[in-house]
């Protein structure tokens, strides 16, 4: 394919950070500001098929990392959540590797860091048990060392006797006052579904009186 001639140079109205250079056969490509200040172009310069795909090709590295920050700009994310979900969005290994690479330099990803504050944001203010934390922490793709560590440390802080009996509190539970087994039942199946193991119930209830 022939060379095209370069018609018209402009900055993005909707992102400051593109530079769009239109073609004189209508055509359009991108150039991100940072690769467009190293190779820059000018009205009336020809280009050929293969630069405008090498420019393509550093555009979409920068989309891919526009991408994961508009991600981060809701919460916080996992290393290997952030690939899934830039995966998603139909970018390729390159490109999602760049992306991932340059935000865990910018420590934007940490898992350590996100994994730490995950946690304690669920059992602060859920007052979960480990199960249910554990479950919470699965579409996360956090490695398994790191989630045991996460788990053990977090229930350092927050002792799962104080969480259940918080829940016993705000339940109308009252001390040395035997639940019947209708009530019992009703609260072994809530307690568990907030995620505690029962050795941790049982032992809850005999301080309490409540078996």
């Amino acid at each position: 394919m022939a060379n095209r001639k370069i018609i018209r140079i402009k900055r993005s109205t909707k992102y400051s950070d593109r530079i769009i250079v239109h073609l004189d056969d209508k055509s359009v490509f991108r150039i991100p500001e940072d690769v467009f200040v190293l190779n820059p172009l000018q009205v009336d310069d020809e280009v050929s098929t293969e630069t405008i795909e090498s420019f393509g090709k550093k555009m979409r590295l920068q989309e891919a990392k526009d991408a994961g920050y508009r991600l981060l700009g809701f919460r916080m994310r996992s290393i290997a959540e952030m690939r899934k979900r830039l995966k998603e969005k139909d970018f390729n290994e390159d490109e999602i590797d760049y992306a991932v690479n340059q935000m865990i330099e910018l420590k934007y990803l940490d898992d350590n860091a996100f994994g730490k504050a995950f946690v304690r944001e669920k059992v602060k203010n859920k007052k979960i048990g480990p199960m249910a934390l554990r479950s919470e922490l699965v579409p996360h793709f956090l490695p398994s060392e790191l989630v045991d560590q996460l788990i053990q440390d977090i229930y350092t802080e927050f002792d799962p006797h104080g969480l259940i009996e918080a829940h016993l509190k705000k339940r109308g539970v009252k001390r040395k006052n035997p639940l019947d087994q209708k009530s019992q039942k009703r609260m072994n199946d809530f307690l568990a579904r907030k995620g505690f193991y029962w050795d941790s119930i049982r032992e809850v209830y005999l301080e309490w009186g409540l078996l």
